[in-house]
């Protein structure tokens, strides 16, 4: 009900009547409803999830303690919705937001050309003025998605030898995942090893790790619907070259020194210029061609961001990644990456996995 009491007031200072919700996260949070198919109509008085025959008795045990109606919506989904917006308006002219990012044009144009009394009107980021900022019990979720990561982590890293193809790791990460509590992953796990690691988001291939190469792993948990995202880079089989070792502790100082400066208040842009200037510093500026890091819950990917461009202020209860990277072509690639809580007082790193160079 807390949830729904803070989003209305959302609806005061935006001047809507009402809203429309189409996004899964955004319908999460707001109803507690974890199926794959529903629509949220809100206005002050009412709130209804509409859903089909398949999840109604789930939805109407999940939302019971959100303060939302169930019923059922006809195979005409946006009919539906039109007569719905039209029962809790009583047909007077009304305005309604829609969350823009989410409900596609072939959707909007479904629904407005049943409602001519009612002005739509697009929003973006709109609910995530809310979810930003983390409760506690999301929180409390995230950081055990964290744990799991963290110690399937630990189970992989001595299966990491040459011979090995790139699909296996991932595999094993996924799995050892979920012997250990995960509903799934956050996304597919990325693995590259090599010059392929120069690939920010190199997709698993056949290629078997050769001793001496560099591989970059990425992947997270999800649990109780809330994700972590964790990367790490290791020499497999070998000692580190010169190269790597230096540019290892290089992305690692960048790192480190975003973490002990970040802090409530900051814009992403702010905590984001802390780890680029140590790299850029190094002259290899123009190879860390990705933001800092990117803030998490129900989805992987949140608002705000760490970023070049990100002018939102952080506040304490958002969680995100701080995640510096260098990426030479034909050579290979280095990342490093926890999450961590921003607090009054600075931030709270959930990530433990030792982040000196393994091999």
């Amino acid at each position: 009900m807390e949830r729904l009491t803070q989003f209305r007031q959302l609806l005061t200072e935006g001047k809507f009547d009402g809203f429309v919700i189409t996004s899964p996260a955004s319908r999460r949070y707001l109803s507690g409803f974890t199926g794959s198919s529903g629509v949220l109509v809100i206005n002050r008085e009412e709130a209804v999830l509409l859903t089909d025959f398949r999840y109604l008795d789930q939805a109407t045990e999940e939302v019971k303690d959100f303060g939302f109606k169930v019923k059922e919506h006809d195979p005409q989904v946006w009919g539906t919705v039109a007569a719905e917006i039209g029962k809790i308006c009583s047909g007077g002219r009304s305005r309604w937001g829609f969350e823009s990012e989410h409900l596609v044009e072939k959707n909007y144009r479904a629904l407005s050309g049943q409602m001519e009394w009612c002005v739509l009107t697009p929003t973006e980021g709109f609910v995530n003025r809310l979810r930003r900022r983390k409760s506690a019990a999301e929180i409390a979720a995230i950081r055990k998605a964290v744990q799991i990561t963290d110690q399937a982590w630990a189970r992989l890293l001595p299966e990491l030898k040459p011979g090995r193809t790139e699909r296996e790791i991932a595999a094993l990460f996924e799995y050892y995942q979920r012997q250990l509590g995960a509903e799934g992953t956050s996304f597919p796990t990325i693995v590259a090893s090599g010059p392929r690691s120069a690939l920010p988001h190199g997709v698993p291939t056949d290629k078997k790790i050769e001793a001496g190469e560099l591989l970059v792993l990425d992947g997270g948990a999800r649990y109780d619907g809330y994700c972590s995202d964790f990367t790490r880079t290791v020499v497999v089989g070998a000692a580190p070259t010169t190269q790597q070792r230096e540019l290892y502790e290089l992305v690692l100082r960048a790192q480190e020194t975003a973490l002990a400066g970040m802090r409530a208040g900051m814009t992403g842009k702010e905590v984001d210029a802390l780890a680029r200037e140590v790299i850029t510093a190094a002259g290899y500026g123009e190879r860390f061609g990705h933001g800092l890091g990117h803030s998490l819950g129900l989805q992987i990917h949140e608002l705000p961001r760490l970023s070049q461009t990100e002018e939102t202020v952080l506040e304490p209860g958002v969680v995100c990644t701080v995640e510096p990277g260098i990426y030479l072509t034909g050579w290979g690639g280095i990342r490093i990456e926890n999450v961590v809580v921003v607090t009054e007082e600075g931030i709270e790193n959930l990530t433990t996995s030792p982040k000196r160079l393994t091999v």
